[in-house]
């Protein structure tokens, strides 16, 4: 018999899948990869919205944990566009903090991806640094509410637009989130 499992993919438009030049996303991506080596079905429901900061997914991040209560698992992408503004290191570090907070108190695991170095991109150029201080900002919330860590790194050459994925990254990220999974 198949059984269904759920995973909700939290963050921005690295999520949701911009500039993916097959309308997919990492999520999609990952409910493919779970199903063939599991022979489960798996829905990866996606909550990736185009151009969210921390503070933006903060603000839902509670009403849609405690909305998918059949999910087990949290896959938590976020802070590309913290970079843009930037936002202070300790907001960042209470947004991030309190949404994992949240998961882990409805009885959820979580994966914390950290922010991909970002290729040449005018509107992310100057504030490049803050990767580095978010990326530091993740381990630390990762080992403090005992989650785990995803390092995406090495992953430039899959960017359509210096940011963006194209599918070919959405489909390592979902390998990278796979061999994670598979291993709990």
């Amino acid at each position: 018999m198949k059984i269904w499992r759920e995973i909700i993919c939290l963050g921005d438009s690295l999520t949701y899948g911009a500039r993916d030049e097959f309308g997919r996303s990492y999520p999609a991506e990952l409910s493919k990869i779970l199903r063939e080596k599991t022979g489960d079905y798996w829905f990866c429901h996606n909550y990736g919205i185009n151009g969210n900061t921390s503070s933006d997914l903060y603000r839902r991040s509670w009403s849609i944990l405690k909305s998918n209560e059949n999910a087990k698992i949290v896959n938590l992408l976020i802070g590309t566009n913290d970079t843009k503004i930037p936002m202070p290191k300790d907001i960042f570090m209470d947004n991030v903090s309190t949404i994992v907070a949240q998961a882990k108190c409805l009885g959820k695991q979580v994966i914390i991806g950290t922010v991909p170095n970002l290729g040449l991109s005018p509107a992310y150029l100057k504030n490049k640094d803050f990767i580095i201080f978010y990326n530091e900002i993740l381990k630390i919330i990762s080992e403090e509410y005992d989650t785990f860590l995803l390092e995406l790194i090495d992953l430039e050459n899959l960017m359509i637009d210096g940011v963006h994925f194209k599918n070919a990254g959405n489909k390592k990220i979902a390998q990278l989130f796979a061999d994670f999974i598979l291993k709990l």
